[in-house]
């Protein structure tokens, strides 16, 4: 008997490595599972479906950081800013 199966693994959109357990790559029977079982391991999935490993490398990091909405810049009322030209 021949079947046919569609299954699911993950891969780093970085540094291609596949998530695996136990010396095996995972495969899973959906998308939510896949989900599911990635929660809680380092792995990072992002809205528009890329997945990052948890490798702290530069590469990944820099990866992790443009997904990082910008810094606030925060000024007191009243208070000149810094990088105000001088109008005198």
């Amino acid at each position: 008997m021949i079947r046919e199966y569609t299954c699911i693994t993950v891969a780093c959109d970085i540094c291609k490595y596949k998530y695996d357990e136990d010396e095996y790559v995972a495969h899973f029977t959906s998308l939510d599972e896949a989900r599911k079982t990635l929660a809680g391991t380092g792995w990072t999935i992002t809205a528009d479906r890329k997945v990052f490993c948890p490798s702290s490398d530069t590469e990944h990091q820099a990866a992790l950081d443009a997904l990082m909405p910008p810094e606030p810049t925060i000024q007191t009322p009243g208070q000149i800013a810094i990088d105000a030209e001088d109008t005198a």
